[in-house]
């Protein structure tokens, strides 16, 4: 018996719903009450921000039993309750994926650089003004230097400090690559001890269940589906290189290598395509005159200028991916102070995680919320073209 059943009902769940039950209520509950829905409703903001609420308590288990013994004031997050937003555009796998694919910084880097531009800008032009433009024309082909001395630059031009922040702030980001790849190394090889520990035990059954249960609730995700199948396809590809190089004696990664490395172009081209193709749909919606819309087109303006942001991150942290996965794989893999014979158990371990990933489905209801939700992410048009 629980003290208070407030967050359950907002959420449409009984108390002795499952995580995955209040995972799935909860994206259909936030898609029904957000306000992009319900322009004309001004408590809108307020009903979608509620469900949020009840989900950052049921979904973490301690603030759950918390409230369970003593009711919603007792079961108030540490940090207090974050934007629902925020939770709702908790994209790119969620924590659920963390131990399998780690973070995504790319988009977070450029973002910093785009920050970084924009505070040397304006300091550029802070620094020409109060010199009275001796030292820098209005149109900006001066900038000037922190020892006060003026550098040449043409417009659109990276000044020498840009460009030295901007080499500081790559290096940062390989760093922190490394690390991921590092640790995620070590929880790949974990996983896969486990398998090797069952097929030898005779306990692979066991094993088996507790993947589909991760499984289970891994596709549940946001793009939950597509990150499964993308880490399927990569250990996949990686573990069979390394099998077949084996059988042939090395002869074979002359042919796997070339095919990757066109892989790899093939991914950077449709990058490209993608940040170009969004690039022009914003172009186009920045001529529009959002004083002339009435509050259901603007609703859907703004949306779709969302999207098609979005959609470039998306894409961005998909062809990061590609690359940290390929990373592991190979630190797994190619690890010469591991035993060669255990390294095939590796591969084969790995090449029974890709086939149970590309396996996962979605019900016909798990498939229409993720739909629904990933079509307001993305919108219909990038959620096409990345597939």
């Amino acid at each position: 018996m629980v003290k208070d059943t407030t967050f359950y009902d907002v959420l449409g769940v009984s108390p002795d719903a499952t995580p995955s039950d209040i995972k799935k209520a909860y994206r259909k509950k936030a898609m029904q009450t957000h306000p992009d829905k319900h322009p004309d409703d001004p408590d809108a903001q307020a009903k979608f921000q509620e469900v949020g609420e009840a989900y950052q308590v049921l979904n973490d288990p301690d603030l759950r039993k918390r409230y369970d013994e003593f009711g919603k004031d007792d079961a108030v997050p540490q940090q207090g309750f974050e934007d629902a937003e925020e939770y709702f555009t908790a994209m790119f796998g969620g924590d659920g994926f963390k131990d399998w694919i780690g973070d995504f910084s790319l988009f977070k880097e450029l973002n910093e650089a785009t920050e970084m531009m924009g505070e040397d800008s304006c300091a550029g032009d802070t620094a020409t003004s109060a010199n009275g433009g001796v030292n820098g024309a209005a149109d900006g082909t001066h900038v000037v230097k922190h020892d006060g001395n003026s550098e040449s630059a043409k417009p659109g031009k990276l000044t020498k400090e840009q460009r030295e922040k901007l080499v500081e702030m790559e290096k940062k980001r390989r760093a922190e690559m490394a690390k991921q790849v590092e640790e995620l190394a070590k929880k790949l090889n974990d996983k896969l001890l486990k398998y090797t520990l069952a097929v030898k035990g005779g306990h692979l059954d066991e094993f088996s269940k507790k993947l589909d249960q991760e499984i289970e609730e891994l596709k549940l995700e946001s793009f939950g589906l597509e990150l499964l199948y993308l880490i399927a396809r990569i250990y996949k590809t990686k573990a069979n290189n390394y099998l077949m190089a084996k059988k042939t004696f090395g002869f074979s990664k002359i042919f796997t290598s070339t095919r990757d490395n066109a892989r790899s172009v093939k991914s950077a081209y449709n990058l490209l395509s993608t940040g170009m193709e969004a690039q022009k749909t914003m172009e186009q919606m920045s001529k529009v005159d959002e004083d002339t819309l009435d509050q259901y087109e603007k609703a859907k303006f703004e949306q779709d200028m969302a999207g098609a942001a979005l959609g470039v991150m998306w894409a961005m942290n998909k062809f990061e991916l590609e690359r940290k996965l390929k990373d592991v794989c190979n630190s797994v893999l190619n690890d010469k102070s591991v035993p060669s014979k255990e390294r095939q158990e590796k591969a084969k371990a790995m090449l029974y995680i890709a086939t149970k990933f590309a396996s996962a489905r979605r019900s016909p209801e798990e498939a229409e919320d993720a739909r629904v939700f990933e079509e307001y992410i993305l919108g219909e048009k990038q959620k096409k073209h990345n597939h």
